[in-house]
């Protein structure tokens, strides 16, 4: 099945994968080149899909999709 992902903040990313602000940008940094620019305080759902591509589905998925 293929899930349908939403525009979502850095913050609320975080609490789907039930980490802080600061490990986020740790798991992310390394595939920046992957994801993208983080524009407007969000992420597209494309680099929601690509993020959960490279980290796997997160804990409270129900944050990132519609």
């Amino acid at each position: 099945m293929k899930r349908t992902y939403k525009s979502i903040s850095k913050k609320i990313l975080a609490q789907a994968y039930n980490i802080n602000d600061k490990t986020l940008n740790k798991w992310l940094a390394p595939h920046q080149q992957d994801i993208g620019v983080y524009r407007s305080r969000c992420y597209t759902p494309k680099q929601i899909e690509t993020i959960v591509s490279l980290l796997g589905m997160p804990e409270r998925y129900d944050l990132i999709c519609v």
